[in-house]
């Protein structure tokens, strides 16, 4: 029998999902805009992946379930949303079946910039915490290395943290991947790294070999960003965002920078699409 400790005494309570007890299951991010979900098929295609590599069957489909994301997005101006699947059962680590549950949340707020993001400040985590693995593409609820860097950032007061691959090289921060410019060719890191497959990484990485830029994924050390004429991070809830300052390393930021540029272009890609974003 389990029991939740609430309003000062212990209750009898249902007992928690595999999510909460082990961290068995994933979670999608997504970027409402307009009763667009933005890169949807980018988001559907790791969401099976996910499935896929973790074992776990839905009583829905996926596309059923992005469906529904987008019926209930049409009221909404701007939102994020999350999906959070986790394995159904208790037990102990063996998962006792492949049925899993799901939470989708929308949460929505004012438009806000995008898909130029604002300037930041990263420290660097000191625990090496990444590394490669089936799981590491997609976003796992064991998510403790992340949120552990976050906390290091809030407490150097900083606005993220970078994280280190178990190799040595750098790999993304808490909640983004990471690019850095050399002046002649755009950089970031391989997912050998352990990284996550990031959404807008993928979109960004196509664009700049659209664009005719150099780009290129491999392992780098950190000596690599005090090198780099500008460093930036994606996500898509928060997009291309200049970092103004890496520890005690300083980078442009704005008007005439490759982030700016990309973002530009970026922004008229979803405008020919009929999805009204601004870097305002």
């Amino acid at each position: 029998m389990w029991r939740h400790f609430a309003e000062n005494s212990w209750q009898e309570a249902p007992p928690p999902n595999r999510g909460l007890l082990f961290g068995d299951g994933f979670f999608e991010t997504l970027h409402l805009r307009g009763g667009h979900v933005l890169f949807a098929h980018l988001h559907q295609a790791r969401f099976e992946h996910a499935l896929r590599v973790l074992e776990l069957s839905l009583p829905l489909s996926v596309e059923a379930i992005f469906q529904t994301i987008r019926r209930y997005g049409e009221t909404y101006e701007a939102a994020r949303v999350k999906v959070v699947v986790f394995r159904q059962g208790e037990g102990a680590y063996a998962p006792p079946t492949t049925t899993a549950g799901l939470y989708l949340g929308i949460f929505p707020r004012p438009a806000w910039p995008f898909p130029l993001g604002p300037g930041q400040r990263l420290v660097v985590f000191p625990t090496v915490c990444v590394y490669p693995a089936p799981w590491q593409a997609f976003k796992t609820l064991s998510a403790m290395a992340y949120v552990q860097a976050a906390a290091y950032a809030q407490r150097r007061r900083a606005d993220d943290a970078l994280l280190l691959a178990t190799s040595g090289a750098i790999a993304e921060t808490s909640r983004a991947n990471l690019f850095f410019y050399d002046g002649v060719r755009l950089y970031t890191p391989a997912l050998e790294t352990g990284c996550v497959k990031g959404v807008l990484r993928t979109v960004l990485l196509a664009l700049a070999s659209k664009l005719g830029l150099k780009v290129e994924e491999g392992l780098y050390p950190l000596e690599a960003l005090w090198r780099a004429q500008e460093v930036f991070t994606t996500n898509v809830i928060q997009g291309i965002a200049p970092v103004a300052q890496l520890e005690d390393y300083t980078y442009p930021t704005g008007e005439g920078t490759l982030a700016a540029y990309l973002a530009a272009q970026l922004q008229a890609e979803l405008s020919a699409l009929g999805i009204g974003v601004s870097s305002w």
